[in-house]
């Protein structure tokens, strides 16, 4: 009880313990090398964040084991010096993980438009809210790196894609889960090359032809996002330009703050909007999602996310709540999830609705 109750700086301790003996080791590398503790690895330089990093992770000794995810660290890591500097790059780095790999387990957007690797993940989902029918949608969305341009470029053709090339305004991660009735559904074959592609900045240009009721749009689409982190949180900005042949200019922008909780947990608060030529007004959102992995094969998160609009007069569009439970099973490219909802929307009065997901997904390709 006396650890759970002062947990952070018993964390502290044991961070400030295991960094000031590497940095010892490297001040004194004429020296004989310590012998490292029963049960404890001698830590990799900050350029390889290997699986030993994470087996002396102290923060929650219960914590899922990470898939093998490469992590780039920052240009700035290797001017890193100091015992300050270096134990608060220690600590970014850990939650840094946390949250790339949930966000790759829960294939969200943040991570998934940043790949790297050559996939196919095909999903079958059923979707219900009260008062319409069951909708069912098959999904495909495949993505092939190029090696002859060392992988700074891909050809990517999805049906449905979750990246932002629709006319539609800014939704939250809940709502862009909804499936779409067969004539809305698209088609987009694209080319997306990666200008740059660190932990800190991210340039990508995406362009190509979305198809929609059989008729070919082009699209040219700039994506930047940039990321530091702070003292305990993660601080992180994302800003989209599309350009279309059929509906112009569009603006999406995302700020998240996020960081790693006691017993598992990992937070983030979001704050979004979208800006549309042909539209009126600016459409925005606010919201935060909580996420608790129980093992590296089952987790939860629960969300909430409030949408705005400014015209033709600035009020509040619907407010949804969502739990959403994802698991792999039998196979680990096997996946299945259900998210039940809750959506209060103002064209209902603001009368709850509520409606639920069931997912089937299959991943082909390498884990990298």
């Amino acid at each position: 009880m006396l650890i759970r109750k002062h947990i952070t700086v018993f964390v502290l301790a044991l961070v400030l313990l295991q960094t000031a003996v590497a940095w010892a080791e490297e001040e004194n590398s004429g020296a004989t090398p310590l012998t490292p503790a029963p049960g404890q690895e001698t830590q990799q330089s900050r350029e390889q964040p290997s699986e030993s990093v994470k087996q002396q992770t102290p923060f929650f000794t219960n914590f899922p084991p990470l898939p093998s995810i490469p992590i780039p660290l920052p240009e700035a890591a290797a001017e890193i010096t100091g015992f300050v500097d270096r134990l608060h790059g220690e600590i970014s780095q850990r939650l840094l993980t946390t949250a790339t790999w949930l966000d790759s387990f829960f294939v969200d957007e943040r991570e998934a438009a940043e790949q790297n690797q050559s996939y196919m993940r095909a999903r079958y989902d059923a979707f219900q809210e009260r008062r319409t029918g069951v909708a069912y949608a098959p999904t495909v969305d495949l993505r092939l790196a190029l090696p002859q341009l060392e992988k700074k470029a891909h050809i990517v053709i999805s049906a449905d894609p979750a990246d932002k090339t629709t006319s539609a305004p800014v939704a939250a991660a809940a709502t862009s889960d909804r499936i779409s009735s067969p004539e809305e559904r698209n088609v987009t074959t694209a080319l997306y090359y990666f200008i740059r592609n660190t932990v800190q900045e991210s340039i990508i240009v995406r362009t190509g032809a979305l198809f929609s009721h059989g008729t070919p749009v082009l699209f040219i689409s700039p994506r930047y996002r940039w990321f530091t982190p702070l003292t305990i949180w993660d601080f992180r900005f994302t800003q989209d330009a599309v350009w279309r042949t059929d509906t112009r200019w569009q603006a999406d922008t995302r700020f998240d703050l996020e960081r790693r909780l006691p017993h598992e947990l990992f937070f983030r608060t979001s704050v979004g909007g979208s800006w549309i030529e042909i539209k009126r007004g600016y459409f925005y959102n606010a919201g935060c999602s909580l996420r608790q992995p129980f093992d590296s094969k089952h987790a939860m998160e629960y969300e909430w996310l409030s949408s705005f609009q400014t015209r033709p007069v600035g009020e509040l569009m619907e407010v949804m709540f969502r739990v959403r439970y994802r698991q792999s099973f039998w196979r680990d490219w096997l996946f299945f999830e259900v998210a039940p909802q809750y959506r209060l929307p103002r064209d209902r009065q603001f009368n709850g609705t509520p409606g639920i997901l069931f997912r089937l997904e299959m991943f082909f390709g390498k884990k990298v």
